[in-house]
């Protein structure tokens, strides 16, 4: 979950949304260890600017299996998932280590790139 995406009802919530779309768009033409740290990069650079204008942005990054959040991989495959502090967040990203990008901003993931592991 990433806190100030959670109801995108100001312009800014938007433009928040715009900023990490663009960051998967970019990611997603990137080698698996480059979209990796293009997801981190970009996450703090919105975080940055959340502190600018008094928003919370909190994000968490933490290795998981690809069977988990719903993910349907095998638990033998590893990812890198951003979420916020919340485990069962809704808004999240997931960089699996075959390369699969997937985002979920509701219950469902959207594939940016997919690896075949998932």
């Amino acid at each position: 979950m990433i806190r100030a995406l959670e109801k995108p009802v100001s312009t800014k919530a938007q433009t928040l949304s715009q900023k990490i779309h663009a960051a998967l768009e970019f990611a997603k033409t990137l080698p698996t260890q480059d979209c990796v740290a293009e997801i981190r990069i970009s996450l703090a650079a919105i975080q940055a600017y959340c502190e600018t204008i008094e928003k919370i942005f909190i994000v968490v990054e933490e290795r998981i299996t690809c069977n988990q959040h719903d993910l349907s991989g095998s638990s033998q495959d590893q990812a890198t998932l951003f979420r916020g502090p919340c485990k069962d967040a809704s808004v999240a990203i997931c960089i699996t280590d075959r390369g699969s990008l997937l985002y979920r901003n509701s219950n469902e993931w959207q594939i940016y790139r997919n690896a075949g592991d998932l």
